[in-house]
């Protein structure tokens, strides 16, 4: 954990000073002082360290130390949610005990009001119930009698009064029966019609009594009685219904609003443009002039209106926008409704926030795009840095950490592409929340960038132009680590580089009329010259060219090496093209103008910039880029001396050390005596010298194996069977067997009678013989061959890749620029009729000197007729010469051959790094 907390500190402590104090430690990444939602001071911190080490002397050096007359204590963070970190006591914190308790009596009071929100809306829903029931029986005479029987609220006098009423009633009614009115006679018929409208007055004032009766029954003035009988007439009475009309503004539509309309465009025009969507409104403002508005009922049709967008409408070409959201809020603030313009942003808010939980929503899926995001980084951190803790979970296809342009530093923020998707979640598992560099780490997910239509695009459709298919084929390719000639030079580039030095043309570089050597030899020792004087201005700017030629080497990802350059090209041509992408450390470019290294500062800027350039246009040819090997400058950009990881690095001088240093040096150089492997390491094993090693620990490694039989003689390699980790294929978990190959047999049979069960990490491990043939690794292997062919034996020279078409003495006047030939000879082919060469020859000097200097001129990059020339040294005897090749040809068929035969033979092989692959079997070895 390079995370501390300081407790106990002053009240009216700086962060500043506390900077000053514990960055004297190490590199402060984090500071924290908390405080009080009210601003007090709670006398504790949070300090963050670039590492674990820094952090720890802080603990030793600070804890129980004073700071202004208070004691400090300094602990160590807990990791976030470990059961390990102590009980919180301040009331501030948000997991201590009062707080808990705050919270378990909040979560009380919310459940108990939602129990009574719940038992309310019971209440309710049985009152409306009740409701329901005396509404469906309100016409019932009956049922209201009932009602005001046992109606609680009414008085015992105006029950009296309502009983007197009914039974006077019913006495005027019995008169009635017995003595008819006047004007009516005994069938019931009226004596005189005009008496009906006598009796419609009647009616209307014994309506008006009832009106009057009700609203003497209220509790009111008598002013504001007379006042309620002079407002009521028989118009109110007896109001007429009318049904109010649909008002279309309150309906909800899709909305697109278009720009960049034509001044005299009419909604026939609009509607016409949409054909065949009917759109449900069409808005052309009259003052103002060049957008409108369309309306749909569904979104559907919104969608399919928007494919129109870019279209012409009276050749004008016009934008479109969604203008739904918007429209509601406008709706809302011309409506008769009183909107407050805080509660329209509200609303636009609201609109905002949904839009990005959308977007939120529409995210991949890390077990989909084994994407992750990751945020509050150290300012200090590299990309080296993460990737390191990242691929500790799978391999990682790209780690981007953007920089800021300004400050040149971090953002603080990035993202990492694994290349399985269940590494990508199980590294969200493991990292989020932990420390790192003294920070808290913040995973998540991570959103999809939108990629350029192109790289979509498959060279085989069918669509494409052959061009295009094989621009494509070589933009997808350039990110592969090809090995290119470095200091490879046209022809072209050759012959102008030529004609500038002489001040010629390069017509009269390439006439052969006056009897001089062919073009051809005059390109080929022309191109020596160039790369000669190439290489001397390389190493004089830092480069190793060393790096170069040692193969399976890292590449680096800030240097980028362009290639084939068009001549005579300079550094000001090319500061502008690659300084776009972001500030260039150095550029180093050969006085030919043909190959250029360009470093950036940041890893990302130099990935975007080989993204875009790639095979790109530069002047009349593209650009033909490649990521240098890595540590090819002998000094960083800031002056240090870069020292290469196979070198130790220097310690101080320190007598003690130093007389340790000399110690282990002897120590080495005995073992070195001891074993005999390195003096033969060039020889090939004599057959019969493999031996099957069974019951092996699976935690034992290549080194134990050798070291524990090293002592016997001198050991050709050492395989262990592996398998592939189902949890984490980067791994490989050992099969408890594997092989060992020794130079002699001699020293096989020795081992196999003499340490049979003999003992490796416990375990008993038998020795069994086999005929497997065991081969080096790649890089041992290349290594070997590399140092093998640039050590001299002598004045005769192996060459290699001369073309058929090239004559003996365009071969003799290339290496007799370099010194005086003693014998030049180039095998014939051995068919009758033909007078054909076999694509190889022998030269030989008259002296080691002058052979050495033209192997080292010309096994750098020579071509002749455009096929490169290999140079190897030879044995002085020429028959031994043509025997060493029938030999070597023959050893490396008959090692194909008898691979493929082992392959037909056995479920299991042995792949380029020893490990088995699946599904294999050793009962066959064991046999």
């Amino acid at each position: 954990m390079s995370r501390i907390i300081v407790k106990q500190l002053p009240k009216h402590i700086t962060e500043d000073k506390l900077r000053q104090i514990f960055g004297a430690q190490g590199t402060i990444t984090d500071l924290q002082l908390k405080y009080t939602p009210d601003g007090k001071f709670r006398q504790f911190c949070f300090v963050g360290y670039s590492s674990e080490e820094e952090a720890q002397s802080a603990i030793q050096h600070f804890n129980n130390t004073c700071i202004q007359t208070s004691r400090v204590r300094v602990e160590s963070c807990a990791a976030l949610g470990s059961e390990e970190k102590p009980q919180s006591w301040s009331k501030y914190a948000k997991d201590s005990k009062k707080n808990l308790d705050k919270l378990k009596a909040k979560e009380e009071e919310e459940a108990a009001a939602a129990k009574a929100k719940e038992s309310k809306k019971k209440s309710k829903d049985k009152k409306d119930k009740v409701d329901q029931i005396l509404g469906r029986h309100k016409d019932d005479p009956e049922f209201q009698e009932f009602l005001q029987t046992h109606d609680k609220s009414r008085t015992l006098w105006g029950n009296d009064l309502g009983v007197n009423n009914n039974n006077q009633e019913e006495e005027d009614n019995e008169e009635e029966r017995e003595d008819p009115p006047a004007g009516r006679d005994d069938s019931g018929v009226d004596a005189d019609a005009g008496d009906e409208d006598a009796a419609e007055d009647e009616a209307d004032e014994a309506e008006e009594e009832e009106v009057t009766g009700k609203l003497a029954e209220k509790p009111i003035s008598d002013l504001e009685y007379m006042k309620s009988l002079m407002a009521t007439t028989p118009a109110d009475t007896a109001p007429k219904k009318t049904k109010p009309k649909a008002d279309k503004s309150d309906l909800e539509l899709f909305t697109i609003k278009i720009h960049n309309v034509p001044y005299n465009t009419k909604r026939q025009e609009v509607l016409k443009f949409f054909k065949p969507l009917k759109p449900y409104s069409v808005r052309l403002p009259g003052k103002v002039h060049g957008f409108c508005y369309v309306g749909f009922k569904t979104e559907k049709d919104m969608a399919k209106g928007m494919l129109k967008d870019k279209s012409f409408i009276k050749g004008k070409q016009v934008f479109f926008s969604d203008f739904t959201e918007k429209n509601k809020v406008t709706k809302a603030n011309k409506s008769g409704q009183t909107v407050a313009p805080a509660a329209a942003a509200a609303d636009a808010g609201n609109a905002k926030w949904k839009h990005q939980q959308d977007s939120m929503s529409k995210e991949d899926d890390i077990s989909e795009s084994g994407r992750i995001f990751f945020r509050n980084l150290a300012y200090t951190t590299t990309e080296e840095d993460l990737r390191k803790l990242f691929e500790q979970f799978g391999p990682v296809v790209e780690v981007n950490l953007p920089v800021d342009k300004l400050t040149r530093k971090i953002k603080g923020f990035g993202t990492v592409t694994y290349m399985m998707p269940e590494h990508a979640l199980k590294a969200f598992n493991a990292l989020d929340g932990t420390d790192f560099h003294g920070r808290l780490l913040h995973l998540l997910p991570g959103k999809d960038i939108e990629k350029n239509p192109q790289d979509d695009l498959d060279e085989n459709d069918a669509s494409l132009s052959f061009k295009e298919k094989k621009a494509l084929k070589l933009k997808k390719n350039a990110q592969k680590p090809i090995g290119w000639n470095t200091l490879f030079l046209g022809a072209n580039a050759v012959a102008e580089i030529l004609a500038k030095q002489f001040k010629t043309s390069k017509e009269r570089i390439l006439d052969t009329s006056d009897g001089g050597s062919s073009a051809a030899v005059r390109l080929a020792l022309g191109e020596t010259q160039i790369v000669i004087e190439m290489k001397r201005f390389l190493e004089e700017e830092g480069v190793r060219l060393n790096a170069f030629d040692e193969p399976a080497k890292k590449r680096s990802n800030t240097v980028i090496l362009a290639k084939n350059l068009p001549a005579a090209t300079e550094t000001s041509e090319l500061t502008p093209i690659f300084s776009r992408f972001g500030p260039i450390g150095r550029i180093v470019l050969p006085p030919s103008g043909v190959t250029a290294l360009i470093e950036y500062c940041d890893p990302s800027e130099a990935r975007q910039a080989f993204k875009k350039l790639a095979y790109s246009k530069f002047k009349n040819a593209p650009l033909y880029l490649e990521w240098a090997p890595e540590q090819v400058f002998t000094t960083t950009l800031s002056g240090e001396p870069v020292i290469p990881k196979t070198e130790p690095k220097p310690e101080p001088k320190d007598e003690p050390k130093h007389k340790e240093k000399l110690e282990e040096v002897k120590m080495e150089e005995k073992a070195q005596e001891e074993n005999p492997r390195a003096e033969d390491a060039d020889d090939e094993p004599e057959p019969n010298t493999t031996l099957f090693l069974r019951n092996l620990n699976f935690k034992t490694v290549q080194e134990t194996v050798e070291k524990h039989f090293r002592h016997l003689g001198s050991i050709h390699t050492v395989e262990i069977a592996k398998r592939k980790d189902p949890e984490n294929p980067r791994n490989f978990n050992s099969l408890g067997y594997g092989f060992i190959q020794f130079k002699k047999s001699a020293v096989a049979e020795h081992a196999l009678k003499n340490l049979q069960l003999t003992h490796i990490d416990g375990n008993a491990v038998e020795l069994k013989r086999s005929d497997r043939v065991l081969k080096t690794h790649d890089n041992e292997g290349a290594q070997r061959r590399l140092a093998s062919q640039k050590k001299q034996t002598g004045t005769k020279i192996l060459v290699r890749n001369i073309p058929f078409q090239a004559q003996y003495r365009e071969v003799r006047d290339i290496f007799k620029a370099f010194g005086e030939l003693r014998s030049l000879r180039i095998p014939k082919k051995a068919t009758t009729g033909e007078d054909a060469h076999r694509g190889f020859g022998f030269v030989d000097y008259m002296s080691k000197a002058e052979a050495k200097r033209a192997f080292d001129a010309l096994s750098a990059s020579t071509h002749l007729y455009g096929r490169r020339l290999v140079l190897e040294w030879s044995a002085n005897d020429d028959n031994q010469d043509v025997e060493e090749l029938r030999k070597r040809t023959a050893a490396k068929f008959g090692d194909s051959q008898a691979s493929t035969e082992a392959k037909r033979s056995r479920k299991s092989f042995f792949d380029v790094e020893g490990n088995v692959q699946p599904n294999q079997d050793e009962d066959d070895e064991e046999q």
